[in-house]
């Protein structure tokens, strides 16, 4: 019988280039069959591939003497058939992220008044430790101008590249000291990736000997942060022909939940997948892995996309598509558009949210590739996790909290108590509940009663205390209050021509107790403290030991609270390392954490306006959402 996985025939195994025919497994000869899947289709057609690859936009960089020559080294997946030849782009760009994004006027100089320009020294793909050098025009070199499109590499075929490998891409560059470079990748260190800079170009040619040699640590600052520096390199515009066996390959268009705003390098998987989108996506399950050049980045809207000119820009990634379609024999190199804006489409009516801002970037695709099918992911919902005091008095150093309802609090919790005057009401503080609105807390005394606009924060601790922020009060109703979740209903029916099919990320994302809220902190995975951290509230640690730390990854936000309830919170902190089951804060803390301490996850990150709601998913939450989505739905993204 031929080799299974599952119950499907093995398509193809390879021991280092080499494709094998049969394996042993005893003395007897297992054959490796061909039959389920189909031969290669349009093995001259280029298609996305880069997954790993982002679009360019963050914060630009400036060139410090003495590293003004840098090697960037980015590590590339493949997908799960064959490819041989390919091409880079090397944009003369980035885009805005936040409220302008993504428009495209992260430049060197100024909009309409191009700055320097980026000379490249020398771009090399290595596969199995060979390196093959890319060329632009015949040529090793070239140069990259402010507020182009950019440039890309000839076509290079190489020997045949085994599914799932890894592609590295070194690009040698340099500008004078105080010059500026667009940003493109935060190095992920843990998969092999690199920064180097040096003064000249020679000095880092040696590294093509040492590929794993640490990174110059002048530029390796902020790691596991996003301070971390972006930096140079081929941009998500990656291109490879091969033994494509008709599978989906997409095309999408995303904000900053699609394109991971809260997880950053040091929390990548072996793979470089960030984010829900990223990981779900790539997930080897349903009809498999599934290529993608995600197009946009953080703050991204429909209403912004692939329009605009001068200050406004959004077209030159748009062009560069052109430009692909162009030389590819009048083919895109994508099957299947995917669309999961509509975060930061929200406005006054549902009218103008659905049909002027989010339709109008459909209304474009459509456009630009007629014909072509649309998948729309729904946005997620926002919660706040504050709410406003009706009345704060006190008697002595007692205060009493009036809330329209303590529904989802707890007497012995910690609450954050923030606007009061006289300040002595604010901090952190434990509460006692007395009925359905009140609840008291211990305090140095102050003036009764207190003034201010005066809120109190659980931090997320229970999604039963948190409101509904603007255009996402649940269930979706017709009125305007309910904008997003209006927007998942037409979505799911596809309203208007809105899209052609959707993959819900509903079930993933919602509380179990609280309809169109995130979960709060108590429905997370949470552990233990095993050893004690700090000894006399004085002196500082960075590191704490826990029964269980495989359910948190780096940048996280963590919250530890006295046990064995894990109500109280002792300690909010950000995780920068795990080893083991040891965890290395990003900062320290003096704070006594007893053995059997809970240390929960925060779904997300909070944002810090008011309302201070929950809206991109930290990593516990992107596990929890990447789980409960059906990978059965990819069947969708079939053309």
């Amino acid at each position: 019988m031929p080799l299974m996985l599952g119950d499907r025939p093995i398509k193809s195994l390879f021991l280092g280039s080499t494709a094998l025919s049969s394996i042993f497994v005893g003395d007897t000869s297992i054959p490796i069959v061909d039959t389920e899947f189909p031969p290669a289709v349009d093995p001259d057609r280029f298609l996305f591939f880069g997954s790993r690859a982002r679009m360019p936009s963050g914060n630009i960089v400036t060139a410090a003497a003495g590293t003004n020559y840098f090697c960037s080294k980015i590590v590339i997946p493949t997908p799960q058939y064959v490819t041989r030849t390919f091409k880079f782009h090397l944009p003369g760009f980035a885009s805005t992220e936040g409220g302008n994004s993504p428009q495209e006027t992260i430049v060197t100089g100024t909009v309409g008044t191009p700055g320097n320009s980026v000379p490249v020294d020398a771009m090399f793909m290595r596969v199995k430790g060979v390196f093959h050098q890319l060329t632009f025009g015949g040529s090793n070199t070239v140069t990259v101008a402010d507020q182009t499109n950019g440039v890309w590499t000839d076509e290079k075929t190489i020997p045949d590249v085994a599914p799932e490998s890894n592609i590295e891409l070194w690009l040698f560059y340099h500008t004078a000291a105080g010059e500026k470079v667009w940003p493109v990748y935060r190095v992920q260190k843990h998969r092999g990736e690199r920064i180097w800079g040096a003064n000249d170009n020679a000095s880092l040619l040696g590294f093509m000997a040492d590929p794993l040699a640490d990174c110059t640590a002048a530029l390796d600052t902020g790691y596991g942060t996003q301070a971390q520096p972006q930096y140079y390199g081929p941009d998500a515009f990656m291109l490879a022909k091969g033994d494509w066996d008709g599978r989906p390959v997409a095309l999408a268009f995303v904000d900053s939940i699609g394109e991971s705003r809260q997880e950053f390098s040091a929390a990548a998987d072996a793979r470089g997948m960030l984010g829900y989108l990223r990981r779900y996506l790539d997930k080897p399950a349903g009809i498999g892995r599934i290529p993608f050049c995600m197009i946009g980045m953080p703050g991204a809207g429909s209403v912004r996309e692939y329009t605009g000119t001068g200050t406004s820009i959004a077209t030159r990634r748009r062009d560069i598509v052109r430009e692909i379609i162009a030389f590819n024999n009048g083919k895109w190199p994508f099957t299947v558009v995917i669309n999961q804006l509509g975060q930061n489409d929200t406005a006054a009516t549902y009218a103008q949210y659905f049909t002027t801002n989010y339709r109008s970037n459909v209304t474009r695709i459509r456009t630009e590739y007629p014909g072509v099918k649309i998948v729309a992911f729904p946005p997620m919902g926002r919660t706040d996790t504050q709410k406003s005091l009706t009345s704060l008095t006190s008697v002595g150093t007692v205060a009493t909290a009036t809330l329209p309802s303590t529904t989802g609090l707890r007497s012995g919790q910690t609450l954050s108590i923030s606007g009061a005057t006289p300040t002595a009401y604010n901090g952190s503080v434990v509460i006692t509940v007395i009925d359905g609105t009140r609840f008291t807390y211990n305090f140095a005394g102050g003036t009764s009663p207190a003034t201010g606009t005066i809120r109190v924060n659980d931090l997320g601790l229970d999604a039963l205390f948190t409101n509904y922020t603007a255009n996402n009060v649940w269930p979706a109703a017709a009125d305007d209050a309910s904008g997003k979740w209006r927007l998942r209903a037409d979505i799911l029916a596809q309203t208007s021509a809105c899209c052609d099919a959707a993959i819900d990320t509903y079930a993933g994302f919602v509380s179990a107790f609280k309809g169109g809220a995130w979960p709060g902190m108590l429905e997370l995975p949470s552990t233990t403290l095993t050893a004690q951290s700090g000894t006399d509230g004085v002196v500082t640690y960075n590191t704490i030991t826990v029964a269980d730390a495989s359910i948190f990854r780096p940048e996280q936000q963590i919250n530890i609270y006295s046990g064995p309830d894990g109500i109280a919170r002792l300690s909010t902190q950000t995780i920068a390392s795990i080893a083991g089951n040891v965890i290395t804060y990003q900062a320290t803390s003096a704070v006594v954490l007893p053995v059997g301490s809970v240390v929960r996850p925060s779904a997300a990150l909070q944002e810090s306006s008011t309302p201070i709601s929950l809206v991109h998913p930290f990593p516990i939450m992107i596990d929890r959402i990447v789980a409960g989505m059906d990978q059965g739905e990819k069947v969708k993204l079939v053309a």
